[in-house]
């Protein structure tokens, strides 16, 4: 599994002066050494990965403005439940009351994930990128390590 920060390369098809996108700022759940998500197991994406675990993860804002993300790799399914509830853990730590408060966006998701309701996957990276956009454009490539 990977614990450590990938390299982040700005491209070149950035502004004059833009600077990489920092890891940490990219909103995404890394647990267990990779990105994690859930989905239902009889959701599209479940029965899809289930066929070929290859994939990318997008996120992003659909205004020309902010960070649009990609990360490419493989999928499993997280089986082994203190796998699921470290998870879960550091879901919370990064997204606080969307997860844990009843008003949140996700609330009663972390139970629904350490009970293996939702499935949840870890995606081991093989290569990512971040698209800054206006006011000043960048282009992020992350590269993990090898395994």
């Amino acid at each position: 599994m990977l614990d450590s920060e990938p390299d982040a390369v700005l491209g070149p098809f950035s502004s004059p002066g833009a600077q990489a996108t920092p890891w940490a700022s990219v909103l995404a759940a890394w647990s267990l050494g990779g990105m994690c998500f859930t989905t239902g197991g009889q959701e599209r994406k479940a029965r899809n990965l289930e066929r070929n675990p290859h994939c990318a993860l997008t996120t992003g804002t659909s205004a020309l403005t902010g960070v649009d993300v990609v990360i490419e790799g493989v999928a499993s399914v997280v089986h082994e439940r203190s796998e699921r509830e470290q998870a879960v853990a550091d879901f919370e730590r990064k997204h606080g009351a969307h997860l844990t408060g009843p008003e949140g966006s996700w609330y009663g998701l972390g139970e629904a994930v350490i009970a293996g309701e939702v499935r949840l996957y870890r995606v081991a990276p093989t290569v990512g990128f971040a698209f800054g956009k206006l006011p000043t454009s960048s282009q992020t490539r992350y590269t993990w390590p090898s395994r």
